[in-house]
């Protein structure tokens, strides 16, 4: 669990990063209003449009998880039933068996 929360960490200080380093060159840059406007406008929607991406790779990614681990769960208490009717069985026998003796020493 701790590689995912490192993976979210990195990724979302690649996009700050990235944000405000855009940010920064374009109001640092000789530019007229107009054209920084529009190198803003530009880099914002380029900035939006990674963000939706990475959004939707990130439920994907969720949606796959989160079905192994349905799967996983699945199996274990598939395996939890058998165990337990495993040892019903065991305890079954071992009262019949208990029985029988009872019965024999009569």
């Amino acid at each position: 669990m701790a590689k995912e929360q490192t993976g979210s960490g990195v990724v979302l200080g690649a996009i700050i990063g990235g944000a405000v380093g855009a940010v920064s060159a374009l109001l640092l840059a000789p530019k007229s209003g107009a054209e920084l406007r529009e190198d803003i406008s530009g880099k914002w929607q380029s900035v939006s449009q990674k963000t939706k991406e990475m959004a939707s790779a990130v439920g994907r990614q969720t949606k796959t998880l989160a079905s192994k681990i349905g799967d996983e769960a699945s199996d274990l208490a598939g395996q939890a039933k058998k165990s337990n009717e495993n040892v019903m069985d065991a305890l079954t026998a071992a009262k019949d068996e208990v029985k029988e003796e009872a019965q024999a020493s009569r």
